[in-house]
């Protein structure tokens, strides 16, 4: 072989690893995926860029599995793989960011496609990245942001997504975009990987009703700016106006809200119908060639995850209350379970651990673990907390929550009430006929007027309920509820009066 062409000789082993079967540890595959990309010159990548491409998609598929059922925090081996394909995601993604920077160069001729083609796939593992990222509670990764601006800007900028013609590769990459920037702004560390997972599904077919531009966008309540040469995702104009600067670009989710309701809607009067006449809701119900909706929650999650999807997209929460910095620490009680017991014996539970206080706000709280944690911990759980034994459990649910590293997680919580009595319940009409664990919340200005129930996600079953407190004497009453005010993966929290007309 002469001396003078020596990318052959460095591009055999590659593709000999490449034809290879990919090995059963993801960590060994990606360091050897990382090694041999990494050791390419420039000019034999375009050979075999699809190939590499393919296999870490493969190890994407295989770890998201895992991710999908993991608990909070992950384990140190699973947050290190998850971690080392982030990287290896943005990495091949560089590389065809690079290729599509090449492409677009009049005097190189083109490789594998045009310069708008690539940019989608490059897009593509760039989304991933944000996906498995998020799905293992982590933040962002630090340049994400920058790599995907900076991929658009290789392919032509954003004028030419803009302003893509229809079943063209840059429309292509334009959806590819959109359902990231939309992704995005749902704050995913406030869902759970099944939800995270579902909406992502969600999104592959109703992102085109996103809006990129590069002028501002109507209605502005409801619109992001971007600034692409700074390392951050969109930024809701709501919560903070966009600068006097040259080269913003401007996303919006509004239109795929509008989208959502109907959807949203025809899936509520179904779910109706069904328990008129007694159907399963999650047969053919809702087969997704009807329901034109992913599988992989029940009918009430999907419920409760498109009505906090469309509120979000149409309208992006603004902070109405200012945090305040302090650092001190508390006993929190982690799941509704554990809070119902602990209530019920008076803190005498060994499911009590410290946390920290790092900010409060008059509605809720920012923690951050101390002892380290035990047990699974996801967005939408119960969660109470308290400063001692002398004080009541003020009980919230987990709006986010970030894990960093396997030894650390921060929680964002919503406060619900200063104070709980722990009962159980039992609906008629419900499948199972039982009583289950539950907490009574007295009223809480400005939130709700009438006493509530905090319970499991699925006890709500019908109107009327039965209602057992065992305390200094047994008090039963039948109950009927007023108003369901909250649906998440994990507890649900209704409005409700003691029934003047018992049957």
């Amino acid at each position: 072989m002469p001396a003078s062409d020596p990318v052959p000789e460095q591009l055999a082993p590659v593709l000999e690893w490449l034809a290879s079967e990919p090995a059963d540890d993801p960590r060994a595959e990606l360091n050897a995926l990382r090694g041999h990309l990494g050791g390419l010159p420039e000019a034999a990548v375009g050979q075999c860029i699809e190939e590499f491409e393919a296999r870490v998609l493969d190890v994407c598929g295989r770890l998201k599995s895992r991710l999908l059922n993991a608990a909070l925090p992950l384990s140190h081996e699973l947050h290190a793989v998850a971690g080392e394909l982030v990287e290896a995601l943005l990495e091949v993604a560089g590389k065809l960011g690079e290729m599509a920077a090449a492409t677009r160069e009049r005097w190189r001729p083109a490789r594998r496609g045009d310069a708008l083609a690539m940019t989608g796939r490059a897009l593509s593992l760039v989304h991933e990245a944000f996906v498995v990222a998020a799905m293992g509670g982590g933040v962002t990764p630090p340049g994400l942001w920058l790599a995907a601006y900076g991929i658009v800007a290789a392919g032509g900028g954003f004028g030419a997504l803009v302003s893509a013609r229809p079943e063209t590769a840059a429309a292509d990459a334009l959806r590819v975009l959109k359902r990231l920037l939309a992704l995005a702004v749902l704050q995913p560390e406030s869902l759970t990987a099944r939800e995270l997972v579902w909406a992502n599904d969600y999104l592959e077919g109703i992102a085109d009703e996103g809006a990129l531009s590069t002028e501002s966008l109507q209605p502005a309540a409801a619109s992001f700016w971007i600034d692409p040469g700074e390392d951050l995702p969109p930024i809701a104009t709501i919560r903070s106006a966009a600068p006097a600067a040259e080269g913003l670009v401007y996303f919006s989710a509004f239109a795929v809200s509008r989208a959502l309701s109907g959807q949203l809607d025809w899936l509520k009067e179904r779910m109706a119908e069904a328990e008129t006449v007694g159907l399963e809701l999650d047969g053919e119900l809702l087969e997704p060639d009807a329901s034109g909706l992913p599988v992989g929650l029940t009918p009430v999650e999907m419920v409760s995850l498109l009505q906090r999807m469309r509120d979000r997209w149409a309208l992006p929460p603004n902070r109405g209350q200012s945090r305040r910095a302090y650092r001190y620490s508390v006993q929190v009680c982690v799941g509704l379970r554990a809070v119902w017991e602990a209530a019920r014996s008076d803190g005498a539970t060994e499911r009590i651990s410290e946390w920290m206080v790092y900010n409060e706000s008059p509605g809720g709280y920012a923690l951050m673990s101390v002892e380290g944690v035990t047990g699974s911990l996801s967005a939408g759980m119960a969660v109470a907390l308290r400063r001692d034994a002398g004080h009541p459990w003020a009980v919230c649910i987990v709006r986010w929550i970030r894990s960093d590293s396997p030894g650390q997680v921060e929680l964002g919580l919503q406060v619900v009430a200063q104070t709980c009595t722990p009962v159980t319940i039992g609906f008629r009409g419900a499948e199972v006929s039982s009583t289950t664990h539950a907490l009574i919340l007295p009223p809480l200005p400005a939130l709700r007027r009438n006493q509530a129930i905090l319970a499991p996600a699925g006890t709500y079953a019908s109107r009327r309920f039965v209602l057992v407190h065992e305390g200094e004497h047994l008090y039963v009453a039948q109950a009927r509820v007023l108003s369901l005010d909250m649906q998440t993966a994990n507890v649900e929290l209704f409005q409700y009066e003691v029934d003047p007309y018992p049957i």
